[in-house]
């Protein structure tokens, strides 16, 4: 990817990412980091994959039910939101303008169901927005019901490529 293909990311804002979600979720991600930006990855894949695939120099904390991985893993029980919430506010309001990657959040729906996933990441991006962080989430589209994509694109920000200049976007 080029850089006129890269969206243009604003601090205080919750990005949801729906096409070529990954590669582009992590890419975006990876840009914030190499501008300075503090970053921390919350991921359904082992953090050894993560870090092979895709170079990252950050935490990487995996969304698990392994109680006690080995290797120095941290791991993150996925039905426990309110904890990963917590774990990302901590870290946003350690972190002036930290950049957090939420990758996993169809395994989060799947344990514990849309509604509760939902409140928690709206209480999620009002700490986002207050403190001029950035939340970055892929998400397959594919995954969700019609109504339920829906209400995740009013939350989030979708991102908007460079090489586009909408005269409107998501919420600011």
């Amino acid at each position: 990817m080029n850089d006129a293909q890269e969206p243009i990311l604003k601090g205080g804002n919750s990005y949801l990412f729906t096409e070529n979600a990954v590669a582009r979720a992590y890419a975006a991600f990876k840009r914030l980091l190499a501008e300075g930006h503090r970053g921390l990855v919350i991921t359904r894949s082992h953090p050894n994959r993560v870090q092979q695939l895709h170079g990252i120099e950050c935490p990487i904390m995996w969304i698990a039910k392994a109680s006690k991985p080995s290797g120095g893993v941290i791991s993150l029980e996925p039905t426990r939101l309110m904890k990963i919430h917590g774990t990302i506010s901590d870290f946003i309001k350690a972190n002036a303008g930290a950049v957090v990657l939420l990758d996993g959040l169809e395994y989060l729906v799947t344990e514990n169901g849309f509604g509760a996933v939902m409140k928690a990441l709206q209480l999620t991006n009002e700490e986002v927005a207050m403190s001029g962080s950035y939340l970055i989430v892929p998400i397959d589209p594919r995954t969700l019901e019609t109504t339920q994509l829906g209400l995740l694109e009013r939350e989030f920000s979708l991102p908007i490529d460079s090489r586009h200049t909408p005269s409107q976007g998501g919420p600011t």
